[in-house]
């Protein structure tokens, strides 16, 4: 299959939540420890080539589910869209600049969930948005997104401000529920249960869906909104959700605005979703524990929905989904 017959491409630059979390020196050397002790002890190694070794690892100890906050890049034919600018959005920046940003013929879209500080920190140091010639179009329901975004850049805050950003910027008001139609797909948006609030975004393209639906959470007083999220979701082929705690967690956080993978999970099984891809992990999570947690999420899977078809996928920088035409 060539590279031109996909109809969506998904890819996260950074799925943490609350705040960036960099690991620190000694958590690289525990990991590095934990690792080589499993690779010398274990007599399942012994007698194959170090590409066998590395692909029997776990993903959790040879590599990072990343420390980024949230930015995800959904490409629909030529279309170019950027669901919240985290600090993920520095990496995505560079990835783009090789391409026609780099020579200032650059158009993206952007969509935000919210404007809490995990959400926008990253916009000033998108490089693509600092160059002459390259077109970004902010979309949202939040009618003052423009004064925030420029409030972050304010100079008692940062040191330039949003004129520096030579790139051609419009925004423009999304209605709650309102359907807006582009040339190759559609938007739709949901309000959700969040401090502040915040937005579920729906992208649909020739057949295939994708909803990304994070910072909601989901309580004894708000489950009467469940079955308005499940119509939501209905379909989608992948979702991405806010999976921040634990279901236990979840019940001694309440109001805290975030969901657990179960919740998740039970949503994804009763909208049809294909697949749910875990988000938004909580900032004090080492990778083992976000290794631990999948486990969770898939044996609750496995156990509650044996006969679901649902895929349970953890997010992590640089994960890619293709949706194909069929």
């Amino acid at each position: 299959m060539n590279e031109r017959s996909y109809i969506m491409k998904i890819r996260y630059y950074g799925v943490r939540g609350s705040i960036p979390t960099p690991h620190s020196p000694n958590y690289i050397e525990k990991k590095t420890q934990f690792l080589l002790a499993k690779i010398l002890t274990a007599k399942s190694f012994k007698g194959l080539t170090f590409k066998e070794i590395f692909d029997r690892i776990p993903f959790y100890l040879k590599s990072t589910y990343g420390g980024n906050s949230p930015c995800v890049l959904v490409e629909v034919k030529e279309n170019v869209l950027i669901f919240d600018a985290g600090s993920g959005i520095r990496e995505l920046g560079f990835d783009l600049m090789k391409r026609e940003f780099g020579q200032g013929k650059g158009k993206a879209i952007f969509f935000f969930t919210h404007t809490h500080w995990d959400h926008i920190q990253g916009l000033p140091f998108f490089t693509p948005i600092f160059i002459p010639g390259n077109q970004f179009e902010f979309y949202s329901p939040i009618p003052d997104l423009e004064k925030r975004l420029r409030d972050q850049q304010d100079s008692r805050y940062f040191p330039i401000d949003m004129d520096y950003m030579q790139a051609e910027k419009k925004f423009y008001l999304l209605e709650e529920n309102e359907t807006k139609e582009f040339s190759d797909f559609s938007i739709k948006i949901k309000k959700q249960n969040h401090p502040g609030d915040s937005f579920a975004y729906r992208v649909d393209a020739d057949g295939k869906a994708f909803v990304h639906s994070t910072d909601v959470e989901f309580n004894e007083k708000n489950y009467d909104q469940m079955s308005a999220a499940i119509e939501f979701y209905k379909d989608a082929d992948v979702l991405t959700f806010d999976s921040q705690y634990t279901f236990k967690e979840s019940v001694s956080k309440v109001d805290w605005g975030h969901s657990s993978i179960q919740i998740g999970i039970d949503l994804a099984n009763h909208s049809n979703v294909k697949k749910v891809v875990l988000f938004h992990y909580d900032p004090t999570y080492s990778d083992r524990k976000i290794h631990e947690i999948v486990k969770i999420g898939i044996s609750y899977k496995n156990t509650v929905y044996p006969e679901s078809p649902i895929e349970v996928i953890p997010s992590y920088e640089g994960l890619e989904l293709v949706l194909w035409k069929i």
